[in-house]
């Protein structure tokens, strides 16, 4: 199992260069200030990034129905493709769970991107828990309790 541990400076181009294999990232420098960020690291390499902002109100100035209040919110996470489907992923998004438990908050929230493989990332999601609230449409979040969260990692460790 990977080790989970904040961002450090020296980490920065190696996620860079995941997040673009990822058709993630902005192309420039990795600058990740404003962000929470946490890096999934296996025998000395990074092998996944998990960016997000621990206290959040994300949806309410949309007006989104199904608004929780404030929450965590996952903007990004990533896993490099030979380490996907072996519980990375997972990890990291139960070690964001943690941190928001820690920090009183019950809700976790994302926004799964569109694209190719869109419907695999939903898949990962609803296998973590999570699931759709509000309209289906382009952009909807995705969410569920921290403690489901947890639950689903604490089953999927126990296999």
């Amino acid at each position: 199992m990977p080790l989970i541990r904040d961002i450090t400076h020296v980490d920065y181009s190696v996620v860079e260069d995941l997040l673009h294999s990822n058709h993630l990232g902005n192309g420039r420098l990795y600058d990740p200030e404003g962000l929470d960020v946490i890096v999934a690291e296996l025998d000395g390499s990074v092998i996944g990034v998990a960016e997000f902002q621990l206290h959040c109100d994300f949806g309410h100035a949309e007006g989104r129905a199904a608004h929780p209040g404030e929450q965590t919110f996952v903007l990004t996470l990533a896993v490099a493709d030979t380490d996907r489907r072996s519980g990375v992923g997972q990890t990291l998004l139960a070690e964001i769970a943690r941190r928001a438990k820690k920090a009183g908050l019950t809700f976790l929230a994302l926004v799964p991107q569109n694209g190719d493989d869109a419907l695999s990332r939903q898949e990962f999601f609803q296998a973590c828990g999570l699931t759709l609230y509000g309209p289906d449409t382009p952009g909807a979040a995705w969410g569920c309790s921290v403690s489901k969260i947890l639950d689903a990692n604490a089953a999927s460790e126990g296999r």
